[in-house]
């Protein structure tokens, strides 16, 4: 099981910064939670960017053994929560899995493809500023259950 799935475009700069962003919130606050990443339209087993690899090494975290998974019906089973980075991509996603539980960033994640270095800390800045909100959707999906 897949706690959250963060889905971007080619699973090698926004989603992959905020997987590893969770997923180190989590462990220092001692969370059960996972997450993984994906990308509507990736190839699989690309590497992250080297601007996603580098604005998470000045946070000390490491994308160095991410390779990009293409989101599958698999993923979208196993997920109990998608994470969307942009309206464009859940549209993607709702027509491909309509019965995904899925929520979108509002605003939008900018996607620093190809910018500067400056530009992939911007979007790392952006993406862990929205970390308690994706936990908060979490919680409520656990106090749901009981």
């Amino acid at each position: 099981m897949i706690d959250v799935l963060f889905v971007c475009s080619g699973n090698t700069c926004r989603s992959p910064m905020a997987m590893v962003l969770f997923n180190a919130l989590c462990v220092e606050r001692g969370l059960p939670y996972r997450a993984e990443s994906a990308g509507v339209h990736a190839n699989q087993g690309n590497a992250a960017s080297d601007g996603a690899f580098h604005a998470m090494k000045e946070r000390g975290l490491s994308l160095a053994r991410h390779a990009a998974q293409p989101f599958t019906p698999l993923l979208a089973r196993e997920a109990r929560l998608v994470v969307a980075m942009s309206e464009s991509h859940a549209a993607i996603i709702r027509a491909r899995y309509p019965a995904v539980r899925m929520v979108v960033f509002d605003p939008p994640i900018r996607d620093p493809y190809g910018g500067s270095i400056t530009q992939y800390r911007a979007t790392a800045d952006a993406l862990a500023a929205r970390m308690e909100w994706v936990l908060e959707h979490l919680q409520k999906l656990d106090d749901s259950k009981g």
